[in-house]
This record gives C-alpha cells, sequence and structure tokens, in this order.
C-alpha cells in the first residue's frame, strides 16, 4: 500500500534539499523527516538522497522518483481543485432524458436561467420516448428524466413537478358543429387526430377513453405536438393537446377547447431518478432549479 505522507515527505526534502528547512515546512521534527526517508528507502531498497554536511541532493535514482512523485501530486492537487469546482457548482455536466414535447415547454424555458446562474455546467438534453427514456434511466445512462409520471417504478423515485391537462381541440372549422359540452361517446362523429403509438399522451387518452367504454378510429398520426396544433387549426380534424401548451392558440382563438363530457383527467410530469446511481452536484442543482421553478 502507498503511503503517500512518505512520498510528500520526500518531495519536500528534495525541493527544499535540507531536512531542517523541510520539517519547518511540514511542521514535523527533523528526526520525524529523516525516519520517513529512510523507511522510504528501505520500501524501494533505493537510496534516494545524497548526504552532505550542507544538506542533502537526490541520487540518480532519487532523481528518478522526484518527477513522478512531482507530477503525482499535481494531479492530485488538481483534481481536489477540480472537486472543490464540482462542490461549489462551478463545473459539472448533466445528463436529461426527456421527450421532445415536455423539452420544448418544461425544459427550454428553464435552461435560459439556469444557464445564466451556472455558466459552466454543460446540459446534455436527449429525446426519446417515456418508455425509452426510463430504460436509459436504468441503464444509467442520464442522470434524471422529466416524464408523465408512470404507475410503477423500480428503483426509481419520482418527485412531482407540475400537473397537466390533456383537452380536446379543434380549429374553427369545427367551431359552430361541436355541441357544448360534447358527450364523449359523440367523438366518433368527427375525424380524430393523435400522436403516433408510442407517445404518452396518446397512451394516457387512449386508455382514458377505452375506461369509458370508448373505440375510436384515429384517421391521422402526427408526429409531434406542434405538427398537430398545426393540423387542428386548418380544420384537418379534432386532437387531443396539452392544455398549458397551447395557451397562446387557445387565447388568440387559433383553437377551440371542446368541453368534453367526462373531461380526461389530470395528470403529473415528474422528475424521475435513479436510487442506485447517486447523483451528481450539478445534477441535483439542476433538479432542485426546476422543482423551484414549477412547484411553487
Amino acid at each position: 500500500m502507498i503511503d503517500a505522507e512518505l512520498y510528500r515527505t520526500f518531495l519536500v526534502v528534495a525541493r527544499c534539499g535540507n531536512i531542517s528547512l523541510a520539517a519547518n515546512q511540514l511542521f514535523i521534527s527533523q528526526p520525524a523527516i529523516s525516519k520517513s526517508i529512510r523507511k522510504l528507502e528501505e520500501l524501494s531498497e533505493c537510496v534516494l538522497f545524497n548526504r552532505t554536511s550542507k544538506g542533502v541532493t537526490l541520487t540518480s535514482e532519487g532523481k528518478f522518483l522526484f518527477d513522478y512523485v512531482q507530477k503525482g501530486f499535481e494531479h492530485l492537487d488538481n483534481g481536489e481543485r477540480i472537486l472543490k469546482k464540482l462542490r461549489n457548482k462551478e463545473i459539472g455536466s448533466v445528463k436529461i432524458g426527456i421527450s421532445e414535447t415536455l423539452c420544448r415547454h418544461i425544459l427550454i424555458p428553464h435552461l435560459e436561467q439556469f444557464s445564466r446562474d451556472y455558466p459552466d455546467i454543460r446540459i446534455t438534453v436527449i429525446n426519446r420516448s417515456s418508455e425509452q427514456t426510463l430504460e436509459k434511466l436504468c441503464q444509467g445512462g442520464i442522470d434524471f428524466a422529466i416524464i408523465s409520471r408512470p404507475e410503477t417504478l423500480q428503483d426509481c423515485v419520482a418527485e412531482d413537478l407540475m400537473d397537466i391537462h390533456d383537452i380536446m381541440v379543434s380549429g374553427a372549422r369545427y367551431k359552430e358543429d361541436i355541441p357544448s359540452p360534447l358527450p364523449i361517446s359523440h367523438l366518433e362523429n368527427y375525424p380524430l387526430m393523435m400522436l403516433e403509438k408510442e407517445n404518452a399522451t396518446r397512451a394516457f387518452v387512449e386508455s382514458f377513453l377505452q375506461k369509458n367504454g370508448i373505440s375510436i378510429r384515429v384517421e391521422n398520426e402526427i408526429s409531434n405536438l406542434d405538427f398537430l396544433v398545426e393540423f387542428a387549426r386548418i380544420g384537418i380534424g379534432i386532437a387531443p393537446v396539452i392544455e398549458e401548451f397551447v395557451q397562446v392558440e387557445l387565447a388568440s382563438g387559433l383553437l377551440q377547447k371542446i368541453n368534453l363530457v367526462p373531461a380526461i383527467p389530470k395528470r403529473k410530469v415528474a422528475i424521475v431518478y435513479q436510487t442506485k446511481f447517486p447523483l451528481s452536484t450539478a445534477a441535483r442543482t439542476c433538479m432542485e432549479s426546476l422543482k423551484e421553478k414549477y412547484t411553487k
């Protein structure tokens, strides 16, 4: 086992060239210095210093060792400085798994301020479906996920971030045709658009409809929420969207909220992280700032 103190003593003595000066720097006695040097020489089976009345100088073996010991302690000092910066949140990296929709409407609005507060914390965002994101989380490929809260979790912790509400909307084309309220069983009277099958929003809405005994036919599958909103706006059909993410369109009248009865229940967006992988200071800082923004 390496005794770091022996090598630290060796390094200081070599730099000072004098045992008395080295003792003053290390705040230990001269006999203790001499004992440490003798012990290191015994362990290495090499004479490391030439002793003279004027002080000590390195032997050829000592010079060889000195180069490595000096570099080793320089690396240790650099490591300690980096750890200090990590602790002080001056540097770091965070990998976040999130869907494209939640990234656009939840994460991006937050990152603008976060990047100002912590300019040297590097953020990596990985866009995947909720199922793929959880799989990556379990493999340790990301620090945490921002997803619609799953019903079951294994070896994970979920901390609620915000409530979201799925609603049905239409464009101006159907404004006069759709009664208010609209019984859920009447959805089949209108062309229905949805996100693709692996999308968590679609899975949630379809599950709700099935629980109410409604079997629907999807006429158009759209790849992302922005396109779905545009298709609804121009009258291609009606569509389930997340109310919190279409406030501008609703306020301007580009979209009309359909008063569905019964209404689709709210669901929660959560931050999910693994219990078996400790969170870095940077990751926890990012998580806490997200919670501070959205759970006030």
